[in-house]
């Protein structure tokens, strides 16, 4: 599935990986197929590893990041989030959880760099993190962690698509991954 939506943000353009999870089947006298509902994760494709995480070629995803030597803040908070994805991507949810938090200390510690400088601050790449941070958790089968991540994010980003993609699937995360997508922002 693609879909494309033209959004530009100060900080990056970004990217939507879906993961998405089925259910394991009908509940009851439910006859029809149910629905899966895809998690979301968001990567910032203009930042290092987006081009190899858009081409879902994320050991060289992984490679790349790891290399790379941010010069700032900003730069900083983007590589920090994007190896959150990947290791998400790829299943290696330990490491996915703490590098999506060290993504969320990394955007806040950006959004504070923002208020100093007088550039334009606002809850976006904190509320991705979140987001990230929750899919991880749910891979992880850590519903708890997951929802309450989720509700931090829609405070900072009531509208976002991405969280709300998000709450409506995690009650279905526990299930086997089916497939991986691929959505621009």
């Amino acid at each position: 599935m693609l879909s494309l939506n033209r959004h530009t943000r100060r900080f990056a353009r970004a990217a939507s990986l879906l993961v998405a999870s089925t259910a394991l089947g009908a509940a009851g006298a439910q006859a029809t197929e149910t629905a899966y509902q895809p998690l979301v994760l968001t990567a910032y494709s203009n930042a290092v590893g987006g081009a190899n995480l858009l081409d879902r070629k994320y050991e060289d995803a992984l490679a790349e990041i790891r290399r790379y030597k941010p010069q700032d803040s900003m730069a900083a908070a983007a590589k920090a989030n994007n190896l959150c994805v990947a290791l998400t991507a790829t299943r290696q949810l330990v490491e996915a959880r703490a590098a999506c938090t060290a993504a969320l200390s990394a955007a806040k510690q950006e959004k504070l760099s923002a208020r100093f400088t007088g550039g334009l601050s606002d809850n976006t790449e904190i509320a991705i993190a979140y987001s990230n941070r929750a899919v991880a958790h749910a891979l992880s089968r850590d519903m708890a962690s997951a929802k309450a991540d989720l509700e931090r994010a829609q405070l900072l980003a009531p509208k976002a698509e991405y969280v709300s993609r998000n709450l409506a699937a995690a009650p279905f995360a526990r299930n086997a991954i089916a497939q991986l997508d691929l959505a621009v922002r």
